[in-house]
């Protein structure tokens, strides 16, 4: 059963590159930056700016992934995991807080401190010129929203955990009782972070009622991929539950529960509209 699921996952993250390339050439345009350029104008629009380009960079740093989980990588395929998962929380926050201060905390200070026309000081805020404060960086826990609090900290931990130099990840790289840069670990499990994570994503910017889709079939392939995605991490989260109870017993009792009770969650938040499919 567990080789049916990897492969399931793996055609679904084509689907989800295949279709999330498309929708990157014939959606996301830069509108709050032209008119910020032509009128010289900050507006409301920029929301959908910062939409797109969170969505164009999670689909290349998804298709990253896929090299990874090819090759075996899966470690390396959970560091970039955390970026996407970093850029769902961004966007969903600023699209349920679309104020301009928030558009100026993520889109017009960072280009200025990228330009070095602002500064970033020891206390992590925004400084212009003259040393006033005029922001500050957040950290990604602020932006959880929704039933994303729910499964939150015991999976950023997770995602974390790959992204430091962590010894808590030691049997990722030991086998037999030596290191190795060849063990191959958790292939379900770290193939249906993936799906969760960019699913999520996928309905947060492109299953939304008004979006510029060319037809009405690509229209109804995207809706589609995303409810078949979600029937599928929930039948997985089930089956991952109960390998984790057969494993209740023993020094990894402890890790087994927590990791049925944050598979429990991450499913439940699967249920949450966050887009326009109904469910």
């Amino acid at each position: 059963m567990e080789e049916k699921y990897i492969k399931d996952l793996d055609k679904i993250i084509n689907k989800f590159i295949l279709q999330s390339k498309k929708f990157v050439e014939y959606v996301c345009f830069p509108y709050g930056l032209i008119d910020l350029a032509v009128a010289n104008q900050l507006t409301t629009k920029f929301i959908y700016d910062f939409e797109y380009f969170a969505f164009t960079k999670s689909t290349k740093t998804l298709v990253s992934i896929r090299t990874l989980l090819k090759v075996g990588n899966n470690e390396d395929a959970m560091i970039l995991l955390r970026s996407v998962f970093e850029n769902y929380l961004s966007t969903r926050y600023l699209h349920e807080n679309s104020d301009m201060n928030n558009i100026k905390d993520f889109i017009i200070n960072p280009i200025n401190v990228a330009f070095s026309f602002y500064n970033i000081n020891q206390e992590g805020q925004v400084v212009n010129r003259d040393k006033e404060i005029i922001g500050e960086l957040k950290n990604p826990s602020v932006f959880k929203t929704g039933q994303d609090k729910k499964y939150y900290y015991n999976f950023y931990d997770v995602l974390s955990r790959y992204a430091h130099c962590n010894y808590g990840t030691i049997e990722c790289y030991k086998e037999d009782g030596m290191y190795s840069v060849d063990k191959v670990s958790d292939r379900l499990l770290i193939r249906l972070y993936v799906i969760f994570v960019f699913t999520k994503l996928f309905e947060l910017i492109v299953t939304v009622e008004g979006e510029d889709f060319p037809d009405k079939r690509t229209e109804r392939t995207c809706y589609k991929l995303v409810e078949v995605s979600i029937e599928l991490q929930k039948e997985i989260i089930d089956f991952l539950r109960e390998e984790y109870r057969s494993n209740n017993n023993g020094k990894l009792k402890f890790h087994s529960k927590k990791m049925r009770e944050m598979l429990k969650q991450m499913k439940k938040s699967l249920a949450e509209e966050i887009g326009s499919i109904k469910k």
